[in-house]
């Protein structure tokens, strides 16, 4: 990574910082510059002005989560087994990287750009389950069933981030009630959301 992306992905996560402990999509220039630890000229060089900074961030981070998602899941056939892990795998990193999880928690449903998130490889899944008859929901329901999992996923992060629970007791949680909600037997859904997670 040469010097010029580097400062701004310091830039990046300096503003999602930002943005995940006020919850307000508006920074100045001076607040970003002191959050990344740059100067304002940098800021001006890497970024030109900050209109738009929010969307591109949350971008970032959608096809970064969903880039991840897919080389974690790539041996897995199975769609339950696919959706039940990499829930487990995003709330594994919200534990362990809390603004990443505020962030999400804060715009992941309001932010069309956030929404993209389950707009990857989740929904892949949910497709890929529906048409292999893992999953007992109409078609005409995938929007809604879109919302139920992200809702119960950011919900499960405010869990973790607010120590009421651990990342595996949430995410294993979780799992488990998303895919008998989704029509998994519950033995099955249980043994699925407490198997083995792969290594990032």
């Amino acid at each position: 990574m040469n010097g010029a992306q580097g400062s701004q992905r310091q830039i990046f996560r300096a503003a999602m910082k930002l943005f995940a402990e006020r919850g307000d999509v508006h920074v100045t220039v001076s607040e970003l510059a002191q959050a990344a630890g740059v100067a304002r000229g940098t800021i001006y060089n890497n970024l030109g002005d900050l209109r738009g900074l929010f969307d591109i961030v949350a971008a970032q981070l959608a096809a970064e989560l969903n880039e991840r998602l897919v080389d974690a899941l790539g041996g897995v056939d199975d769609p339950a087994l696919r959706m039940a892990t990499g829930l487990r795998l995003c709330l594994r990193r919200a534990h362990e990287q809390p603004q990443w999880g505020r962030f999400l928690c804060r715009f992941g449903c309001s932010s069309a750009a956030l929404r993209e998130v389950w707009r990857g490889q989740p929904f892949n899944d949910l497709r890929d389950g529906l048409e292999l008859g893992r999953y007992r929901f109409r078609e005409s329901q995938m929007e809604t069933v879109v919302s139920f999992v992200s809702g119960a996923t950011i919900g499960a992060m405010v869990t973790i981030l607010d120590g009421a629970k651990t990342w595996r007791e949430a995410g294993s949680d979780v799992a488990e009630f998303i895919l008998v909600a989704l029509g998994v037997d519950r033995e099955e859904a249980r043994a699925i959301a407490f198997s083995a997670l792969p290594a990032e």
